[in-house]
């Protein structure tokens, strides 16, 4: 994900953004003050369906937001089906503004 093209949206809506390059990282950062994770499915997207997986588990009713190369269909119909809200990366990048202004939202 490019942090640049997130980070300022993410300000402008008052969100916390915490890039994370890690599967580790990612879910030993997820706390209760937690309200959503992006997840960039480009290469190279090591383990990020378990990380899906294992995140929606732990945590339920987090948002699971996940973009990718739309020609990677097979990859992004796992991501949906652990859970996650799917987005080809055009549709991400056009969208995420809309996105976040949406998480900084209450519950």
């Amino acid at each position: 994900m490019s942090n640049s093209r997130v980070s300022g949206p993410a300000r402008a809506n008052g969100i916390p953004l915490r890039v994370i390059a890690s599967k580790g990282g990612i879910l030993e950062t997820i706390d209760e003050d937690t309200t959503a994770l992006l997840v960039d499915l480009n290469p190279p997207a090591r383990d990020a369906i378990s990380t899906i997986q294992e995140a929606r588990a732990a945590h339920p009713d987090l948002r699971i937001v996940v973009h990718g190369p739309h020609v990677q269909v097979d990859l992004l119909g796992q991501a949906k089906e652990a859970g996650a809200e799917v987005l080809t990366n055009g549709q991400f990048h056009q969208q995420v503004d809309a996105i976040l202004a949406k998480l900084a939202e209450p519950a």
